[in-house]
């Protein structure tokens, strides 16, 4: 069964030191597009591998990735022995360029130096891990969201595709009764239009004519479009774009199948009605 692009997945996990708190949001698209909010350092570090993996998972939709990194153990987050070589290298540049600045004010400045230096060095690989591993457990979540949502529109989907055929039944079985009466029509026209002029050849015209109308050519081709739709909903893949060809062309028939027979004109109204809302639904199918 296909899959909806609409869903939604958080997942929050402890780690020794931190928290995550992982959010996926996805809606419709007719590509894939990625937009990754949180952390400043999953951007620098993180953001290309997030991306592939999303794309792993799935192959159409707007994917709104949240990861927030909490935090939860107060500790002091500089060495000793590196704080001491700052101040000192603090106090000689000062005192070098004559500048007389209080204890309190190297102290500043040294711890500043370091906690820049320090956001600019990389995750460990232990972090990395737990973060790509949690987004990954967010996406299977996500993609049973999207299974169930799926379904449903599946089902829907189905029904309507029976009413379709229920109307394509009624038109196919009274489409000879109504091509004959036709018939019969344009033969008596012609014979009172030409008189004793009536001939064989007139009346094999009129034949013409009338089959000119025939549809059983759009009846057994729309058949074949609700065969293959059904088959394409049996699929566990991407089956969005295909369905939304087979959704063009079985709109043709109907037009077609409506513009020769007017008779049928409840019918292919209903079956048009149905198509469209079967269009809509699959605009979010994956």
């Amino acid at each position: 069964m296909p899959y909806s692009m609409t869903g939604f997945s958080t997942v929050k996990r402890s780690f020794d030191g931190y928290e995550l708190d992982i959010k996926v949001k996805s809606l419709n698209s007719k590509g894939i597009d990625i937009s990754i909010k949180g952390d400043k350092n999953v951007f620098t570090y993180l953001d290309l591998e997030i991306r592939k993996i999303i794309q792993n998972y799935f192959e159409r939709g707007t994917f709104q990735v949240h990861i927030n990194i909490i935090k939860t153990k107060a500790e002091f987050p500089i060495d000793v022995n590196t704080l001491s070589e700052y101040v000192r290298t603090v106090r000689d540049t000062t005192t070098t360029v004559g500048l007389k600045i209080s204890d309190d004010k190297i102290y500043d400045i040294s711890v500043a130096l370091i906690l820049i230096n320090d956001n600019n060095q990389d995750f460990s690989d232990k972090a990395k891990e737990d973060i790509l591993n949690t987004l990954k457990e967010t996406l299977e979540l996500l993609k049973a969201e999207r299974k169930k949502e799926g379904d449903f529109l599946v089902e829907d989907i189905k029904n309507r595709l029976k009413t379709i055929e229920e109307n394509l039944i009624i038109i196919e079985s009274k489409k000879d009764n109504i091509i004959k009466s036709l018939k019969e029509k344009i033969s008596l026209k012609v014979k009172q239009l030409l008189g004793e002029n009536y001939s064989e050849r007139a009346f094999i015209e009129a034949t013409l004519l009338a089959d000119k109308l025939d549809i059983t050519e759009e009846i057994v081709r729309l058949k074949s479009h609700i065969s293959r739709f059904r088959e394409l909903l049996k699929l566990d893949q991407s089956i969005g774009r295909q369905l939304d060809f087979l959704c063009q062309e079985m709109h043709r028939e109907i037009n077609t199948l409506g513009n020769k027979m007017p008779d049928f004109s409840q019918n292919t109204v209903e079956m048009k009605t149905q198509l469209e809302k079967i269009r809509q639904q699959i605009q979010n199918i994956e």
